[in-house]
């Protein structure tokens, strides 16, 4: 047995000081730089989970004390439980995504080995992933996206083990929701395209159907005790908010052309997209030629549909695709598939390849000094809140976040939590009390007048025109923000 570790230690040597050298690189940055967690998807991660610990809701995501029923629970209660340890937060959730992140990459690495029989063409797949820029600032940030790719790759590698496939499929299901579940929704295609086309005899297709079918059910029991328990509230928001709204319309100043998406991956591999959209071309036309490489041909190209369905949706963030980043990575270096048995020749092409990616397509001196998150003055006045000893906490959204949340409200652009979180959610984070978002001037002068005792309130300096109460007094300030509390 220990011979055997030994024989996989050593002959995937590369890959393992490649995933180390990457760990300890990002692991750098990010203790050299302890920045706090910016908005949104950070200090709001961080908050949730923070709330779900202390309240011992570990079904439930809630925010500011609140059920959050657009979201699964499963980042945000990893990243609270995280936050337990006894060391600054900013540096422990995001190395612990750092983790995930190699994980992620040795899961692509067996799928890559998978494909394509090589560990050569695999590695160099893997480094250009890791390195695209998305990936790299992703690896160091709270996300939900690492937790849904890590889910689908597990899946589909153990997907004929029914008890981790299960495991996986539970890991994406309960960090993106219904988004998870697209690899049964793939096997299930293929399966139905193998018994249409006389690939597979009907007791073999039903065996198949059983097995999804028991995946799909267990994945689905939280949604249906959240459907037990909180109703149509559930429905609107999980499903009707989060899910269809977000596929049909650009919500909350998510614009972005047609092609969006197609953009973006452009500007992550540039012309290293050339081959690949070659290898997609190539592995298409073999699925339909040659029926017995149909199995390893789906691998190849499992994730493309994905990123066929994404360009469809009407909603654009940059860091959606974020899941389909390795899926070209290895289409873009499949052709040298036919150098495999040249390793000579295949390691010169890599390193050539390896050069020219570092030169010209992802400059490594840019990801090195790109900072995501800065400390601001957002942040410093919710410190001083909290420092305050501050019991509740109102903010007035400044005037372009009130002007953008009107109009966009007239079209019918806004989900049910959007007023949740403000042009800041961090100031919830680092303020650490619960606090309320205001969108109008009027509604801000009404609560200033009820404020409880050591109640708080921060006002943008743009806005102090529109204090005329004395029931609050100043107790802090800075450049941008003033900190009132009741007397």
């Amino acid at each position: 047995m220990k011979k055997v570790k030994n024989n996989i230690l050593i002959d995937h040597l590369p890959f393992i000081l490649f995933i180390a050298g990457f760990f300890f690189l990002v692991a750098y940055l990010i203790v050299k730089r302890n920045v706090p967690f910016y908005d949104w998807d950070e200090s709001i991660y961080a908050q949730v989970g923070r709330e779900m610990m202390r309240n011992k809701s570990f079904l439930v995501p809630l925010w500011q004390g609140r059920p959050w029923l657009d979201k699964p629970p499963i980042p945000s209660l990893f990243y609270g439980i995280v936050e337990l340890l006894p060391f600054a937060p900013e540096i422990t959730t995001r190395i612990a995504t750092l983790i995930l992140s190699c994980v992620t990459l040795i899961f692509f690495y067996i799928l890559g080995q998978r494909v394509t029989k090589s560990k050569i063409i695999s590695l160099l797949s893997v480094i250009i992933t890791a390195f695209l820029p998305i990936y790299f600032q992703r690896s160091q940030a709270l996300n939900v996206d690492v937790f849904l790719l890590l889910g689908w790759l597990g899946y589909v590698l153990w997907y004929e083990n029914l008890i981790v496939s299960v495991c996986f499929l539970l890991l994406a299901t309960l960090s993106k929701s219904l988004l998870g579940f697209f690899p049964p929704v793939m096997f299930l295609s293929y399966h139905l395209f193998e018994y249409a086309t006389k690939g597979m005899n009907k007791k073999q297709f039903v065996l198949h159907f059983k097995h999804i079918g028991i995946q799909v059910g267990i994945s689905s029991i939280w949604f249906i005790g959240m459907l037990i328990v909180y109703r149509y509230d559930f429905i609107q928001y999980h499903f009707i908010d989060s899910h269809f709204k977000r596929v049909t319309a650009s919500i909350e100043q998510h614009f972005g052309q047609r092609t969006f998406y197609v953009t973006v991956l452009i500007d992550q591999f540039k012309l290293l997209l050339i081959p690949a959209f070659l290898s997609v071309v190539y592995l298409a036309y073999s699925f339909f030629k040659e029926k017995s490489k149909r199995y390893l041909i789906l691998f190849a190209v499992f994730f493309v549909p994905w990123f066929v369905f994404l360009n469809l949706t009407k909603t654009k963030i940059e860091w959606y695709i974020y899941p389909v980043l390795p899926q070209f990575a290895l289409l873009a270096v499949y052709p040298l598939i036919l150098l495999r048995k040249k390793t000579t020749l295949l390691i010169v092409a890599g390193i050539l390849i390896g050069v020219f990616y570092f030169s010209s397509i992802t400059p490594i001196n840019s990801l090195l000094t790109q900072s995501f998150s800065n400390l601001e003055d957002h942040q410093l006045i919710a410190v001083d809140a909290k420092k305050n000893n501050c019991t509740k906490l109102f903010v007035l959204v400044g005037e372009d976040t009130r002007s953008s949340y009107k109009t966009l409200k007239s079209m019918d652009l806004v989900i049910s939590t959007t007023t949740w979180w403000g042009n800041h959610p961090s100031i919830a984070y680092y303020a650490d009390v619960n606090t309320t978002y205001l969108y109008t001037t009027n509604e801000a002068i009404s609560r200033l007048k009820t404020l409880n005792k050591y109640e708080c309130m921060i006002w943008e300096k743009d806005d102090e025109r529109f204090i005329t109460e004395k029931t609050a007094h100043q107790i802090s300030e800075n450049k941008t923000y003033l900190l009132l509390q009741a007397r």
